[in-house]
């Protein structure tokens, strides 16, 4: 069993102000990080383009970039496995995918709110792209339903573009990720056109008056093909119920959260095999798995695990 906590990893400064309470608040995790072998990976999401979570994720199913391809590239096919359509698109065909979001205003510049986020409906998610189908013929686009979340995208044979996942974008402000460039160009057209007859739509106002944020805009990611994805992993488990309380540093409530994990999740563990573990920051994460079993007479000395130096380092 692989499971991987999203958000459990908190930057290193932060860390070791964390660590002292763990004992009290994760005593599980702790027997189980000492019982495995932990190896730190530190990431650049500026590089990567997607978070340390799902680099490893697309590290598990075997992604292989090619040399042009930031790793983001690989969550377009990645998505299309996860939602069993893998085999709707030829193996070397190109997967692009348009993500319904929300944007909106900040005293920091424009927010992204992920689809994840809108509780959005087949039904609605249909009517927007019904709304726009009429204005795609001259735009060199197509686009295809998926999912309530994502719409399949064919684009013009010469467009490419290097999109960094939602989630990345999310936490910080969207003009650190919005490509201006001739080469997207044609793109910003059709999303200048999408946010008009979105703006529109009645859906849209009577999620409004409902206060839910209106989907107002879409996010293109992806280009890697189906093939270039390996093996699917086994028995995989992806906890993310730290991840919104690391992004917003409230320590009190991500204390809670983990404790609350350790009890329900981690605390269970503890009577059967070792499990694999995952722990995702915001540009690292750490694999523990089980200790190598060692060879008498070695195995008669007690085997201590170094996790607190990769998951609270010094510098």
């Amino acid at each position: 069993m692989q499971i991987v906590i999203n958000g459990a990893l908190p930057e290193p400064a932060i860390a070791r102000e964390l660590i002292k309470h763990l004992p009290q608040k994760a005593p599980a995790l702790i027997q189980l990080l000492t019982q495995g072998t932990g190896t730190l990976s530190v990431r650049d999401p500026a590089t990567d383009l997607c978070t340390p979570a799902q680099s490893w994720l697309l590290q598990a199913h075997g992604f292989t970039g090619d040399q042009a391809q930031h790793l983001s590239a690989g969550l377009a096919p990645l998505r299309l496995r996860q939602l069993k359509q893998i085999h709707s698109v030829a193996p070397d065909q190109p997967v692009w995918l348009a993500e319904l979001v929300h944007i909106a205003p900040s005293r920091e510049g424009a927010m992204l709110i992920p689809a994840d986020q809108l509780a959005l409906s087949e039904s609605y998610s249909r009517a927007l792209l019904q709304a726009i189908a009429p204005y795609l013929d001259d735009t060199g686009f197509q686009f295809e339903y998926l999912s309530p979340e994502w719409w399949r995208v064919t684009p013009p044979a010469d467009f490419t573009v290097q999109a960094a996942s939602t989630e990345l974008v999310s936490q910080s402000n969207l003009n650190n990720w919005w490509t201006q460039d001739v080469q997207t160009r044609p793109w910003r057209r059709l999303i200048n056109e999408f946010q008009m007859l979105a703006f529109a739509l009645p859906d849209n106002r009577q999620r409004e008056q409902a206060g839910l944020p209106s989907v107002n805009s879409l996010w293109l990611f992806g280009g890697a093909s189906c093939q270039q994805l390996g093996r699917e992993p086994g028995d995989l488990h992806l906890v993310d119920d730290l991840h919104d309380s690391l992004i917003r540093q409230d320590w009190g409530l991500w204390l809670e959260q983990l404790a609350q994990l350790d009890r329900t999740l981690l605390a269970p563990l503890l009577t059967g095999p070792m499990p694999e573990l995952v722990l995702t920051g915001l540009d690292r994460y750490a694999h523990v798995g089980p200790a190598a079993r060692r060879i008498w007479p070695f195995s008669l000395f007690k085997q201590h695990s170094n996790w607190s130096q990769w998951w609270s380092p010094l510098s």
